[in-house]
């Protein structure tokens, strides 16, 4: 997060849609039983070699902290040695911090 807040990063979101819970179950059940039922074009594409939580999009209210964070970062107008200093407390002290949000000072 502090990598993408000193290079300004801005970004944007978009909307996606994820299988059905029917689809899932369908699909896991074809490959079990070998069905020669046709699949779904969602099983052709490629899968992600992550586990499924890491694969997981952030919800709109996680997004939302994620700019927070980020425009907070961009108006304490925080120097290069600064962000340093920052990411060395957080790689050492990884625990941390993990309770603070948009409405702190």
């Amino acid at each position: 997060m502090l990598e993408l807040a000193q290079d300004h990063l801005q970004f944007e979101t978009v909307e996606t849609s994820e299988p059905s819970m029917l689809q899932k179950i369908l699909t896991t059940r074809r490959r079990e039983t070998g069905g020669d039922d046709p699949l779904p074009v969602s099983t052709l594409q490629p899968r992600l070699a992550q586990p499924a939580e890491a694969r997981q999009v952030p919800s709109a209210a996680q997004v939302q902290a994620i700019k927070c964070f980020l425009t907070k970062c961009w108006s304490l107008e925080i120097s290069t040695k600064e962000y340093a200093y920052l990411k060395g407390t957080v790689l050492f002290n990884p625990g941390k911090g993990k309770e603070n949000d948009c409405n702190h000072h």
